[in-house]
């Protein structure tokens, strides 16, 4: 029997079809004749399964080339949901089954010109298709394709499908330009689009309907519902929804300005005036007597379901999880996040629109005391806090209106407390008593407003006691954080805007060109709108990091530090494509490695390994973010990268590092089994447990070239390594052994930092403390950073900067803060910030 004949034609395709794929219908019903076609059920189907029905289908027939319609997101595929197997590039590299899986597959093909297509697929972007290609021909030795829709971009649907039935047409999303993600959530993704028939901004919120419960999918069908209910200028404007293939869209307003949450994280320590706290807390005010006004719960305020525009109009949104009350019963349902949820709700008792109030009241407080009202480490903790403890009071430079509001909000019993009625009433008033004697001018020649004009930050270049040089940066701004490295400078300011300036050989300061050196600042102009809310200067490289947890990196790829997965340059911020999956919420970086942390806790790192610094037990390079290995039983909270190491501190305080341990920086020496010497450790490539720091409390750690500083939750100063520069500042240490640092007074240490012959400290009464040897240096040569000419050895810790007030400048309000301190080469940038208080 010639097996190559089927239905009286030659045969020479397979179709391979799971039921959740999008458009699977329209494939099936058009498909040539002559093709296999193998359908399966991917919620009961495995792996065996699947294998099983092809080989029912083959009888021992090889075909040319196999078409896989599954479904997708923006990483990876869905192969099945019996034990979760899925497509993607870790999943190649870790789990056998996929690989028996793909291999067998590839089995039924002809050897020589085979090939394995993928249509329909929603991977986000060229770079994960291309790898996930690469990794597949590899495996299954086939070329391989992975195509948007059924047509493919080299018309390849045609090997398989009839093509006049099956070419694109038009779909809701055309007359839509996507732009980035925005958001992610419990239920889907918010994607930023431009409507390119209106010319303007929105919001399209994706749903996929097919992977959710049934109770799941009516919480998001909930949103849509209560949206089409409300027109009202402080909540987000609802357009419209729509489905397509088994997901729900949702298009609704944008706001510009990002979140309320992301707002006070840009504030750092600065304090909101009280006519701006005021002013948005009435428009909130407003939102919530809309929704309460129509028998609407929201049940789900906090600050990052508040949005802004850019002009600090507020916007209420994600109403996903909204309760429409039909009757006079109150709600039972415990839903909502832990930190804003009301007592009744915590006792699991019947709830109303007070419990709004109550969040309103926790969202109120926030914005005075840019901390949460409640907190704790673990849920029945915060639980107790919430429904037994008092809060804590609210600066004592807001009025007493505003205390007293803050204290009827956050009554423990419900019936004390006020409606969204009565705040509208009330608020404007509260307003209307804030005199302009409450708005001081930091200058005659600057007008104050009620925007963001009572703060600023200085960068100082301090290179000696009489030599405090400031930065050329923009006069109003605000600084949230300055990374530095020993070729250029990367500034963080509450606006998101991002100024680089230094050298830019390699393209690090990401204006999409080389040059060798730029003296002043520069905005980078492709970060303005990617709401960048950390930033990493590495050397000759720069990464950056959003609100949604996207990472991007510039500059110099030549040990792979880039992430992108080569070792080639950019010179402007690209997308790492392998953390698409994962939301990113701290970064460090070394000279030529960095590392993540991610909302989960888990830990990536990438780029030079040559010391073990990435924690992955080799000495190997790597171009891509990694996850590590993590094996103990401790969550990592922060991360910390030296020039050639890094450190982590843990849930529980302890701290582990891997890389260089030269002169014992990183504490890792080995004592003998009598602890009279020590056994020395030149470097260690997996993350180990640095003993001598165990119960003390650690909080921040930092290394320099020889040595290793920490601060402890008690404002101690605690040095280890060598000593040999006077860095530690005390005579006669062992390497092998910490110090404590005697700080001047009784002072404690905040800020510190290891430059690489010295120790810096930033202490809580705004002073500069160092120890060590101190170069001075020829301002001329500021740039090169080289030509030192002078040195000083400080032995005992000593205070070389003190930023203090004058009477005159504390009586009108004016204050100084010290922002951050940052060792580079034998300079010191200090950030200073201004601000004037606000006199009730």
């Amino acid at each position: 029997m010639d097996y190559n004949l089927y239905y009286g034609v030659k045969s020479n395709r397979l179709l391979i079809v799971s039921n959740r794929a999008p458009e699977f219908t329209t494939a099936v019903k058009n498909t040539l004749p002559g093709v296999f076609v193998v359908r399966y059920n991917y919620d009961t189907s495995s792996l065996d399964d699947i294998i099983s029905k092809i080989d029912d289908k083959m009888q021992h027939r090889k075909v040319k080339s196999i078409a896989i319609l599954m479904h997708s997101d923006e990483t990876q595929f869905y192969i099945c949901s019996t034990n979760e197997k899925v497509l993607n590039g870790d999943s190649l590299i870790d789990d056998p089954d996929i690989n028996y899986f793909l291999k067998s597959l590839s089995d039924y093909c002809h050897r020589g010109s085979s090939r394995l297509d993928f249509f329909n697929s929603r991977l986000a972007s060229n770079c994960v298709k291309y790898q996930l290609c690469l990794a597949l021909r590899q495996l299954t030795q086939c070329d391989v394709g992975i195509w948007p829709d059924l047509m493919g971009e080299e018309y390849n649907g045609e090997l398989y499908f009839n093509s006049s039935d099956i070419r694109p047409t038009k779909t809701a999303l055309d007359g839509y330009q996507r732009i980035r993600t925005v958001g992610k959530g419990a239920f889907g993704v918010a994607t930023l689009y431009r409507n390119t028939n209106k010319n303007n901004l929105v919001v399209i919120k994706q749903i996929n309907m097919l992977d959710m419960t049934a109770q799941e999918r009516q919480l998001a069908l909930n949103e849509a519902k209560v949206l089409s209910l409300l027109n009202h200028p402080y909540i987000i404007s609802y357009y419209g929804s729509f489905e397509m293939d088994g997901v729900l869209m949702i298009e609704m307003e944008y706001a510009d300005g990002g979140t309320l949450a992301e707002y006070l994280i840009g504030r750092n320590t600065n304090l909101l005036p009280e006519r701006q706290i005021l002013e948005m807390f009435l428009q909130m005010s407003e939102a919530i007597q809309c929704i309460h006004q129509r028998n609407i719960l929201h049940r789900d305020l906090k600050t990052t379901n508040v949005f802004l525009t850019k002009q600090r109009k507020v916007k209420l949104g994600d109403f996903g999880i909204s309760k429409i009350m039909t009757t006079k019963l109150q709600a039972l349902t415990v839903v909502g996040t832990p930190y804003y949820i009301s007592p009744e709700m915590c006792e699991g008792k019947q709830y109303d629109q007070k419990s709004d109030i109550w969040a309103l009241g926790c969202i109120l407080y926030e914005m005075t005391s840019l901390q949460r009202t409640f907190d704790a480490s673990n849920l029945p903790a915060l639980i107790h806090f919430i429904t037994k403890e008092n809060f804590a009071p609210i600066p004592l430079c807001y009025s007493l209106n505003l205390k007293k509001l803050v204290n009827d909000l956050l009554q423990k019993d419900p019936l004390r407390r006020p409606d969204a009625n009565y705040l509208v009433e009330i608020v404007p008033d509260f307003i209307d008593f804030i005199t302009d004697s409450n708005w001081i001018q930091e200058s005659s020649e600057v007008e104050l407003s009620n925007e963001d004009l009572l703060n600023r930050s200085v960068v100082y270049q301090f290179s000696s006691p009489t030599n405090l040089t400031p930065v050329q940066l923009p006069f109003r701004i605000q600084i949230v954080q300055l990374a530095v490295s020993q070729t250029h400078f990367v500034a963080l300011t509450s606006d998101y805007s991002i100024f680089t300036w230094g050298e830019d050989k390699h393209g690090q300061l990401g204006h999409g060109e080389e040059t060798p050196w730029k003296n002043d600042p520069q905005c980078v102009v492709s970060l303005m709108d990617k709401h960048i809310t950390q930033v990493g200067a590495g050397q000759h490289f720069s990464v950056f990091v959003s609100s949604t947890g996207l990472v991007m990196t510039t500059g110099d790829g030549k040990y792979g530090a880039l992430g992108h997965g080569d070792w080639n340059s950019v010179s402007r911020p690209k997308l790492i494509d392998f953390l698409l999956k994962v939301d990113v919420v701290k970064i460090s970086c070394g000279n030529y490695h960095l590392a993540v942390l991610t909302n989960e806790g888990q830990l990536y790192t990438w780029g030079r390994g040559n010391y073990g610094q990435l924690g992955l037990g080799n000495l190997q390079d790597c171009c891509f973010p990694i996850l590590v290995n993590w094996p103990f039983n401790e969550k990592i909270k922060s991360i910390q990268c030296g020039p050639d190491c890094t450190a982590v501190i843990t849930d529980n305080q302890n701290v582990y590092a891997c890389g260089l341990n030269k002169c014992n920086k990183l504490g890792l020496n080995r004592p003998s089994l009598f602890k009279l010497k020590f056994k020395e450790v030149p470097f260690e490539s997996l993350f180990t447990k640095i003993k001598f720091l165990e119960g003390l409390q650690v909080t921040y750690v930092c290394f320099g070239e020889c040595h290793g500083a920490a601060i402890t939750t008690q404002g101690h100063a605690v040095i280890w390594g060598s000593n040999i520069y006077s860095q530690r500042g005390k005579l006669h240490v062992s390497q092998n052994k910490p110090n404590l640092l005697q700080l001047p007074g009784y002072s404690k240490a905040q800020i510190i930092d290891c430059g690489p012959t010295y120790t810096l400290i930033g202490t809580d009464d705004n002073a500069v403390v160092f120890c060590g040897t101190r170069f001075s240096m020829d301002t001329k040569a500021l740039t090169q950073m080289t030509s030192m000419f002078t040195s000083e050895v400080i032995a005992r810790p000593k205070v070389i900067l003190g930023l203090y007030a004058t009477d005159e400048q504390i009586d009108k309000g004016q204050l100084l803060v010290l922002n951050s301190l940052k060792a580079v080469g034998h300079n010191l940038m200090i950030t200073v910030d201004t601000f004037l208080r606000i006199n009730s």
